[in-house]
C-alpha cells in the first residue's frame, strides 16, 4: 500500500498523463499555486494545484480487504479524495490572441482527462514527452493499490471558485476549472493488533426457557372481598408475581436493588413474596436470616420486579481432540415490570392548635435523599431537617414532624379532621384513615 508519497504521485501521474495525451505542441505542465511564476517556462501550459485534501468519509472505517486478517483490530488506511484547480496560461497575455490560445490548452488538457481519467491505472506512455513508450503511465507509488485513482470534473460554484483566488490577492482571476481525485490512500504506520487464535473449545447445549412475567402487584385479601389488583405495595406486605409455564432447575425473584431470592418453583402462575426491611428471610439458598445492606434496602418510588431461570446445561471443553465434559449454570433473565413501594402511616397526631407539632410514624417516611412530604388535606408540608431554634425533631425512617402552623396558614380550624398521608420520592401512602383536627 502506498506511504505519505501517495499525495505528490498522484499529482505526478496527472501531470504524466497531460503531457503524453495533449495534442498540443510544445506545451509543458505545472504544479505550482497560480499566483506563483513559475521560471525557465516560455510556452503555453496548463497548470495543476492542489489546493485541497479532505478524508473520503465512505472510507473512513473500512480496512483494505485482503489485507488485515478479520480478527485484527483495524487500523484503517487514511482515505483521501484531493480537489485540483485546473488554469492554463499563453506565451504571454499581453498578445491579441493570448486568451484564444489558452482556451484552446485548457480544452485540451479537459478533454484528455475526460477521456483518461477514469482508467489511466490500465494506461502506458504513448510518446516519449516524460518517459519511454510503454511504460506505464501510473506513477510506481500508486501501482497494485486496491482502490483505483480515478479524475472526475468537480461540479463547483463561481462563489466556491471565488474564494479560492479571494485568498490570492496578488493574482488576478483567470478562467480555472475544478477537478477531484479519490480515492487516494495512505497506509498508515501504527503496527495492527491481533487476537489470539482459540485453541480451547466450549460448546454448551441445554433445554430451558426464558421466564415471562405478565403481571406484579400487591396480593389482595381473599375472596369474597373485591379483587383489586394494586400496583402500589408497602414493606412488609406480600407480591404477586405471575408468569408464564417456568422451565428452570432454580427460579430466583428479582427486586429493586435487593440480591436475587429463590423461591420454590411454581407450577399454579403464581409466585408470592413477602418485601423484606432490613434483613431477608430464610429461603432455599440460605437457612438462616442474613442482613441487607442499608444501601440495598427497598425505598420508596419505582422499583422493578422480575425473574432469573437457572439451570444447569451440559457441554465439553477442548482443544482440537474430542474434549472433556463438563457442566455449568446457565441463567436467563425474564422481562421486567413495575411496581411502586410506598411509605406506610401508622400513626398521627389526632388533634391539635397551630402551635403543635404534627407527628407521623410508620415505615419509610423518610430516607434523607428523596423528598419528602406530610399531606395535611391538600397541603404538602415538607419534611425538614430541624434548625437548632426549630421545634420539631430530626426526621427519621419510622417518623417525621411538622409544624401545624403551616397546615393553619392554608386549611381553616373545623371541627371536621382532615386526612392525613405521607408521600416520598412521588409515592403516597394509602388512605388508612388517621386524620388530623385542626383547632382554634
Amino acid at each position: 500500500m502506498a506511504d505519505f508519497n501517495a499525495i505528490a504521485a498522484t499529482s505526478r501521474t496527472l501531470r504524466r498523463l497531460i503531457l503524453d495525451r495533449m495534442t498540443t505542441a510544445g506545451v509543458v505542465v505545472t504544479l505550482a499555486p497560480p499566483d506563483v511564476t513559475v521560471t525557465n517556462v516560455n510556452g503555453p501550459r496548463p497548470n495543476l494545484y492542489c489546493y485541497q485534501v479532505f478524508e473520503h468519509a465512505q472510507l473512513k472505517n473500512q480496512a483494505i480487504p485482503g489485507h488485515e486478517h478479520p480478527a485484527a483490530f483495524g487500523h484503517p488506511p487514511l482515505s483521501l479524495t484531493m480537489r485540483y484547480l485546473m488554469t492554463s496560461y499563453a506565451r504571454s497575455d499581453d498578445q491579441p490572441d493570448s486568451d484564444l490560445i489558452a482556451q484552446a490548452i485548457l480544452g485540451d488538457a479537459m478533454l484528455v482527462l475526460h477521456d483518461f481519467g477514469g482508467r489511466w491505472d490500465k494506461l502506458s506512455l504513448l510518446t516519449t514527452r516524460v518517459g519511454a513508450i510503454g511504460d506505464p503511465l501510473l506513477d510506481p507509488v500508486l501501482q497494485n493499490e486496491y482502490e483505483r485513482v480515478k479524475i472526475t470534473l468537480a461540479p463547483v460554484t463561481t462563489e466556491e471558485i471565488a474564494k479560492v483566488w479571494s485568498a490570492m490577492p496578488q493574482a488576478n482571476l483567470r478562467r480555472g476549472v475544478v477537478y477531484d481525485a479519490t480515492v487516494v490512500q495512505i497506509e498508515g504506520r501504527i503496527p495492527r493488533l491481533q487476537s489470539a487464535p482459540v485453541t480451547t473449545r466450549h460448546l454448551m447445549m441445554g433445554v430451558a426457557r426464558t421466564p415471562k412475567v405478565e403481571a406484579v402487584y400487591k396480593t389482595p385479601p381473599p375472596a369474597p372481598a373485591p379483587q383489586v389488583l394494586d400496583q402500589r405495595i408497602a414493606i412488609g406486605e406480600e407480591l404477586t408475581i405471575e408468569h408464564a409455564t417456568l422451565k428452570a432447575d432454580r427460579v430466583y425473584v428479582r427486586v429493586g436493588r435487593l440480591e436475587p431470592i429463590r423461591v420454590p418453583i411454581d407450577t399454579t402462575g403464581k409466585i408470592r413474596l413477602i418485601l423484606p426491611d432490613a434483613q431477608y428471610a430464610p429461603d432455599l439458598d440460605h437457612p438462616l436470616v442474613r442482613p441487607i445492606l442499608p444501601e440495598d434496602r427497598l425505598q420508596p418510588g419505582v422499583m422493578e420486579v422480575g425473574l432469573l431461570g437457572v439451570s444447569e446445561v451440559e457441554g465439553v471443553q477442548g482443544g482440537l481432540d474430542r474434549g472433556v465434559p463438563l457442566s455449568q449454570d446457565w441463567t436467563l433473565r425474564s422481562n421486567t415490570m413495575l411496581m411502586q413501594l410506598v411509605p406506610e402511616v401508622a400513626g398521627v397526631t389526632a388533634n391539635g392548635n397551630a402551635s403543635a407539632i404534627i407527628a407521623v410514624t410508620g415505615v419509610r417516611l423518610w430516607d434523607g435523599v428523596a423528598p419528602s412530604e406530610v399531606i395535611v388535606g391538600d397541603v404538602a408540608v415538607p419534611v425538614l431537617v430541624p434548625r437548632p431554634t426549630d421545634p420539631w425533631a430530626a426526621p427519621t425512617e419510622t417518623k417525621v414532624e411538622i409544624p401545624a402552623s403551616a397546615v393553619a396558614a392554608v386549611l381553616p380550624t373545623s371541627p371536621t379532621p382532615y386526612p392525613v398521608s405521607v408521600q416520598v420520592s412521588g409515592a403516597r401512602s394509602r388512605e388508612t384513615g388517621f386524620t388530623f383536627r385542626l383547632d382554634p
